[in-house]
């Protein structure tokens, strides 16, 4: 019998909703404003975890998935385009990636975010077993865009939503050693059908490679100064580029201006450290991240947030309280 882990999430924040899938490293900001709500399903049988995830609003991820596993997303936007590694994601689309690539993905407010993610040690095995090996999947160079038909997405969708349907209406069927391997099998095929073979990879455009390299130059260089008054001038020397093609980048790819992706990088800072450090005042974080006028700073927070800091500040102080504390006498 195989291990089974099964978890949903309802998610209020950005960096809450990061940490929903097991075992991934990875770190998101919102960036459209409003009120943030997501939900992420996970499930993790031996060696296949099967995973959805939305939320309300736009959202700019980044990091690696699990260890020793190859990753396929079906991205489906719903009003917003999103972006996956230099690729524009303006219909369904299947991304994948490998253990060990750094990927970058901007889901677009209401995008559902399916993904199968398999240890490559087992789909090799497998790819043995009944290929001979021909086909086995290998890891890939880089995060990339899979050319594949809307049938094999759909049927690869439809094996997540059984699946995932499975645990949360007769958990008790996933305790059988039965059911776990013909559920591992099954997503397993489908995972070599979509990735193995003829399997074509959508190009990166020059111009949008250009692009993000200058927008990660650019993010780079406000990570490091971020407690410092950065200037237009100063990113154009940082990455290199124009102030049209610094403004081009951060537009195609984020839709906001460098100084107002600047401004939102520093207020989805201010909320991890609120909700983490309940102990710190709202002023003394605010000014870490650059925020000295603190009444326009909290009407910028509750335009952004949909809440002012303080609320924020005591959620976080909430999360963190004894239990035995939480019923008033």
């Amino acid at each position: 019998m195989q291990d089974v882990c099964y978890t949903t999430l309802d998610t209020r924040d950005a960096d809450e909703h990061a940490a929903g899938l097991s075992a991934w490293d990875q770190k998101y900001e919102q960036i459209s404003a409003g009120r943030f709500s997501g939900h992420v399903e996970d499930l993790r049988v031996g060696p296949v975890q099967v995973f959805v995830e939305t939320a309300s609003r736009s959202v700019f991820q980044c990091g690696m998935p699990r260890t020793g596993t190859l990753t396929v997303g079906l991205m489906h936007p719903v009003a917003e385009a999103g972006w996956f590694c230099g690729h524009a994601l303006e219909r369904d689309r299947m991304i994948a990636v490998s253990s060990g690539s750094e990927f970058d993905l901007i889901a677009g407010a209401g995008m559902d975010v399916i993904g199968i993610s398999i240890d490559t040690a087992h789909l090799s095995a497998l790819a043995t077993q009944l290929r001979g090996g021909e086909q086995a999947a290998q890891p890939l160079r880089d995060p990339c865009v899979l050319a594949t038909s809307a049938a094999v997405q759909a049927g690869m969708k439809q094996l997540v939503d059984s699946a995932l349907a499975l645990a949360r209406l007769q958990p008790a069927l996933l305790q059988q050693a039965a059911a776990q391997r013909m559920l591992a099998l099954s997503l397993s095929e489908a995972m070599l059908d979509g990735v193995a073979g003829d399997r074509h990879e959508a190009s990166v455009r020059p111009s949008a490679a250009a692009r993000r390299r200058i927008l990660y130059a650019a993010r780079d260089y406000m990570h490091a100064h971020a407690d410092e008054a950065i200037t237009v001038p100063d990113l154009c020397q940082a990455t290199c580029a124009s102030r049209r093609a610094l403004q081009y980048a951060f537009e195609e790819i984020l839709h906001l201006s460098p100084v107002t992706y600047l401004r939102v990088m520093r207020l989805n800072r201010v909320r991890g450290e609120l909700l983490a450090h309940s102990d710190l005042t709202v002023g003394d974080v605010a000014a870490r991240w650059g925020f000295w006028h603190l009444s326009r700073f909290a009407a910028d927070y509750r335009q952004h947030f949909g809440e002012l800091p303080s609320a924020t500040r005591a959620r976080g102080a909430a999360r963190t309280m004894p239990s035995g504390m939480l019923t008033a006498h």
